[in-house]
């Protein structure tokens, strides 16, 4: 019955969140045909894309148990929806990210947070199909943990490189500002461009979540081998 109400849980959430979606890809439909000029018309059509493509990575957790018979941990599902929807809805759709300072930041420690987190889950499945002589052990698996967060955080800045560089060539005025690059420096600390400062800091605050994760992580299943251990010789 725990089971039953954990998992209606995250259904819950699922089906709230994909409500939210359809109803920002409706307005936005309605939005890009109603457009009476290109800037409005472009950002309808955009947040359409982001809109589809917000519904289709909400569906992925279900997808991977479908289709790899694997069992996800409910808090994670949860946890992957709710950051979603804070980053592309809130955060790109509504304009989060460019009008609440320190919101990008926010989210690039939540991600560092959310994917060590997975990456440990990740080895506890590996660790559980396998004899104990062959599972990784507790500092291999913090290191593997923060490793793999790291290597995400790299892509995805590699993905704002990517789309700033194409829309850039398309068109020299374009308001495609991922890496924000087309704001002005006026820190007194930093002596380069600011796109190059607001890169390196969502990789360092990345770092910082995906550290702390990856440190408890490892306290904390050490500590359970001690109890466990210490049962045994008892």
């Amino acid at each position: 019955m725990k089971r039953k109400r954990i998992l209606d849980s995250y259904q819950t959430v699922y089906v709230i969140l994909v409500g939210i979606v359809i109803l920002e890809l409706i307005g936005s439909v309605i939005s890009a045909i109603l457009a009476t000029d290109s800037g409005m018309r472009d950002a309808s059509i955009s947040n359409i894309f982001l809109s589809m493509l917000a519904i289709v990575l909400f569906s992925i957790p279900w997808i991977i148990e479908s289709r790899f018979k694997i069992d996800i941990p409910n808090y994670i599902e949860i946890l992957v929806l709710i950051f979603l929807f804070c980053s592309i809805v809130l955060g790109n759709i509504h304009g989060f990210l460019l009008n609440i300072k320190g919101y990008d930041k926010i989210l690039h420690t939540v991600s560092g947070i959310t994917i060590s987190i997975i990456a440990f889950e990740m080895i506890h499945f590996y660790n559980k199909s396998r004899q104990s002589v062959d599972r990784m052990n507790p500092g291999i698996m913090a290191i593997f943990a923060f490793t793999f967060s790291m290597t995400l955080l790299v892509l995805w800045e590699f993905y704002e490189f990517a789309i700033d560089t194409i829309s850039y060539n398309f068109n020299h005025d374009t308001l495609r500002n991922m890496q924000r690059y087309q704001w002005e420096n006026s820190s007194l600390y930093f002596p380069q461009d600011y796109g190059l400062m607001d890169t390196m800091l969502d990789l360092v605050v990345g770092a910082i979540g995906s550290i702390i994760v990856s440190f408890v992580g490892w306290r904390v299943i050490v500590h359970h081998q001690n109890l466990k251990n210490n049962e045994v010789k008892g």
